[in-house]
């Protein structure tokens, strides 16, 4: 059975095929999923509902980029940078750190902590390079 940080690393990678159904068998049927300072889905189909929303609010991007994974059992934490196409065709980086809890090999719960007024910004076209980590 692979590793918690496996099944994780592979969910993340998987972001960028803009498939919420296929991320299905990565998630527990009960798994909880918060962005911080939003309300959790909880259920697998929610789950699978509010990814596919996320790809909805951006149809020309999305993807995962992981510049560091750590796991301690069956704790995995992610330092990512989650892609996103503004509308004028830039590529902005928001900067994310996320924990997921991975038992009996599907994650069951996930939560990201990021600040939730820069995609906003983002795609307003406010320039918040400066915002993002330096050396990324």
């Amino acid at each position: 059975m692979p590793q918690p940080i496996e099944i994780v690393q592979e969910f993340c990678d998987r972001m960028v095929q803009r498939d919420a159904e296929s991320l299905r068998p990565f998630l527990a049927d009960d798994a909880v999923y918060q962005n911080t300072g939003m309300p959790a889905s909880v259920g697998v189909d929610a789950i699978i509902a509010n990814l596919a929303g996320q790809l909805a609010m951006f149809p020309d991007s999305y993807e995962y980029v992981t510049k560091n994974i750590a796991a301690d059992g069956e704790v995995v934490l992610t330092e990512r940078l989650d892609l996103i196409n503004g509308p004028d065709g830039t590529v902005h980086a928001v900067p994310v750190m996320g924990t997921f809890v991975v038992r009996d090999g599907t994650i069951t719960r996930w939560t990201d902590y990021f600040d939730t007024s820069l995609p906003r910004r983002m795609m307003t076209g406010e320039d918040v390079s400066a915002l993002v980590p330096a050396g990324y």
